[in-house]
């Protein structure tokens, strides 16, 4: 199964076919209080459908399906913050537009 889709892939790469917009499906290969959403092409033969679903789901551990999953990642990595100075005086209860102080 495993080494059908890698003969796939390899094939594939030697014949240099560029990315396409291929459509998509989505497939829930978690449980029902854990839902685990991927994306796999629809132009997959059901056969080929199967066995990607199926070696996921073996391998469903390896995945880091959220920021907690992702041990001894720097939560600065992962954090987007924002480069802006404050536009509302903090001073005033007035927070309209109006009563902003540029700093």
């Amino acid at each position: 199964m495993a080494q059908q889709l890698d003969f796939q892939q390899e094939k594939r790469f030697e014949q240099r076919e560029p990315p396409t917009e291929e459509k998509v499906v989505q497939v829930d290969v978690g449980d029902q209080p854990n839902p685990k959403l991927i994306s796999i092409s629809e132009s997959l033969s059901p056969d080929e459908k199967q066995d990607l679903i199926s070696l996921i789901r073996e391998y469903i551990d390896i995945f880091a399906w959220s920021y907690e999953d992702m041990l001894g990642l720097d939560s600065r990595v992962a954090m987007h913050h924002l480069n802006i100075k404050p536009m509302l005086d903090r001073s005033s209860n007035n927070n309209s537009f109006a009563s902003t102080s540029w700093k």
